[in-house]
């Protein structure tokens, strides 16, 4: 009899998680709680009944199979995991997404190393955006109205003419071996208006970008372009 009411246990535990689960409203632990009652139920039915019940097993472990993959997606949401380690760096640049909503833009990201030793121009003043950049690593020259300096890595491009969906406002170019992401403004816009909550963070980290510049005393008298190279395409741009 003892025996009996021990292994009776079993499903009482196996409620207990299931209304726990429902009390939680982190869907992480609801899922975990939901799997942890649910291997009581199946630890019941194959110890309790003098057969086990073998319907009912087969109903749980599916059941239990298809939290385990909307669990692994949760994870995979919240965390780094499967991302490179450039895309690692990248993230930490993107403060305002979660690693879910990081992982949909950096599907659409093309890394690119400018290998012309004149330069590669990124965005040219007063044209129309076609795209949003991300300086990785180097440090690229910029031309805005006769003014010219330097931007260094960690900084984005072009984020004004997204935002505000006109032309540019300066020539920008990246010299040979700087490493820079890419990304289609069309593609991220559309992106952005599938996914509003991810467009707001997209639009609120580009704006706290162009503060941090705001906030930077460049000095353009001061501060010429990389390379003569890129001084003379940029008077000719």
């Amino acid at each position: 009899m003892s025996t009996i009411l021990d292994v009776s246990l079993l499903i009482h535990l196996g409620a207990a998680l299931y209304i726990a689960a429902f009390l939680v409203r982190d869907e992480l632990w609801l899922r975990v709680l939901v799997l942890a009652g649910s291997g009581f139920y199946i630890l019941y039915y194959f110890l309790f009944p003098a057969e086990p019940l073998w319907d009912a097993i087969i109903t749980s472990l599916i059941l239990v199979l298809a939290n385990l993959i909307v669990l692994a997606q949760i994870i995979l949401e919240r965390t780094t995991l499967r991302l490179s380690e450039e895309e690692k760096q990248l993230f930490d640049a993107f403060e305002t997404l979660a690693p879910g909503q990081f992982r949909h833009v950096a599907k659409l990201a093309q890394w690119k190393t400018a290998t012309d030793p004149d330069g590669t121009v990124m965005t040219r003043e007063a044209e129309p955006s076609r795209a949003l950049f991300y300086v990785f690593k180097g440090v690229i020259s910029v031309d805005k109205s006769g003014r010219q300096f330097r931007l260094p890595e960690g900084n984005f491009v072009g984020e004004i003419a997204y935002v505000l969906g006109r032309e540019t406002t300066a020539t920008t170019v990246a010299p040979e071996g700087v490493r820079y992401v890419e990304w289609s403004a069309d593609a991220l816009r559309k992106l952005s208006k599938k996914k509003p909550n991810l467009g707001n963070a997209i639009t609120a980290l580009l704006t706290r970008d162009l503060a941090k510049k705001l906030s930077t005393s460049y000095r353009p008298n001061s501060a010429m372009p990389a390379n003569s190279e890129t001084e003379k395409l940029l008077a000719d741009a």
